[in-house]
């Protein structure tokens, strides 16, 4: 027994990795009274910091109006909040379906895709995370998926982009299977590396969906809402997937909330079919009220202006290094023979995710510069 009434998730109980929290502020986490600087916007989520005001004070302001409603109710903040995000997406129309969770986001669009099109198998890459349930875990494949029963009849692996330049592979897996509902894809796979697709190679992907009428789904439960430094991820790629995951950021991590967005045909077969989707928290209003102070929050110039600068700092000074790096937006992998245990970064008062052969740093989107430096100047310390 690891000594806790609760269980520790991904790990072992005996022995699992854990850390005593005092309290937070805007950028630390304070444990055994020091204080520690997150770097990993605890799991990718927390993109405005630790103690976002604006958006704990929607969710108090919501609070004071009413805070649990029936998932079929009508009202103008759900009205609002969904045409403002479907603005953001801004691939001319499509439909949100609402979630509390990253995984629930994958799951609902997975059953969604197989429903509108009648076909079971999906395409997945191997270095990639969808989630914790039946459906996103057996997409998932990395270690996640190894452990557990899984949908694995349903799933087809595709080659990685380095082994299938042309994706000649890839082609042949498509041609060949007639029973393919879509695939789904992280826009950038971030736990399992930073792994930074070409451009050529995604429009590839999506051309081969086109001419096969598969579905694409993006995963962008972590490079949505300017991880990646736009938007959306895909925005970064010159693509438009049929469906769009999303969680974490939407709400700065500060409540659970997650959304599925479709393309105008998948939400119109649903007109005269029933929608088997749907779970008792669907468009929570204090979820809402997250997201409608962050989709605010980054339309401001000081937001922009910022994030600019940050990204431009985060890049220059990580591509500087002598190990081998891969950055984009406010995500980077930094590749090392022995990477540093979790605790040497900890010791040193910073919190990011550290691998056997690689760390991955995530930070708010709000950092300020200097801390940045200043991190970063330990980076360097610990990384000779």
């Amino acid at each position: 027994m690891n000594g806790y009434p609760f269980y520790l998730t991904w790990s072992k109980q005996k022995g699992g990795l854990t850390y005593p929290l005092d309290s937070v502020d805007d950028h630390f986490i304070y444990s055994n009274k020091e204080k520690k600087l997150d770097l990993s916007s605890i799991s990718y989520q927390a993109s405005f910091g630790l103690r976002p005001n604006f958006i704990e004070k929607a969710i108090s302001d919501q609070l004071n109006n009413f805070s649990i409603v029936a998932p079929k109710a009508i009202f103008d903040l759900k009205e609002k909040v969904t045409k403002d995000l479907l603005k953001l997406i801004d691939l001319d129309g499509g439909k949100i379906f609402y979630t509390v969770s990253g995984a629930e986001s994958v799951e609902n669009a997975l059953k969604m895709a197989r429903i509108y099109t009648g076909k079971k198998k999906v395409l997945a890459r191997k270095p990639s995370y969808h989630g914790g349930t039946l459906g996103a875990v057996s997409v998932t494949g990395d270690w996640r998926n190894q452990n557990v029963d899984t949908l694995d009849q349903w799933t087809i692996r595709i080659p990685e982009p380095e082994d299938d330049l042309d994706l000649s592979q890839t082609s042949k897996i498509f041609e060949t299977n007639n029973d393919l509902a879509a695939i789904i894809l992280e826009t950038v796979p971030g736990n399992n590396g930073v792994l930074i697709p070409t451009k050529e190679w995604l429009q590839g992907i999506q051309k081969l969906c086109h001419k096969h009428n598969v579905l694409l789904i993006l995963d962008e439960v972590i490079c949505g809402f300017y991880r990646l430094g736009t938007p959306f991820g895909f925005q970064s790629f010159d693509v438009k997937p049929d469906m769009i995951t999303m969680a974490k950021g939407i709400t700065g991590g500060v409540i659970p909330f997650g959304a599925v967005w479709t393309n105008d045909k998948i939400h119109e077969h649903f007109n005269d079919k029933i929608l088997s989707c749907g779970l008792t928290n669907y468009a929570h209003p204090l979820g809402l009220a997250a997201l409608e102070a962050v989709l605010a929050h980054i339309e401001q110039a000081s937001f922009k202006d910022h994030l600019a600068s940050l990204l431009s700092e985060f890049k220059k000074d990580l591509e500087g290094l002598s190990q081998k790096t891969r950055v984009i937006g406010a995500l980077a992998a930094i590749d090392l023979k022995d990477a540093p245990s979790w605790n040497t970064f900890w010791d040193e008062g910073i919190s990011l995710i550290a691998q056997k052969d690689r760390i991955i740093l995530a930070p708010h989107l709000n950092l300020p510069i200097d801390i940045w430096k200043e991190s970063f100047n330990k980076l360097e310390k610990l990384l000779v």
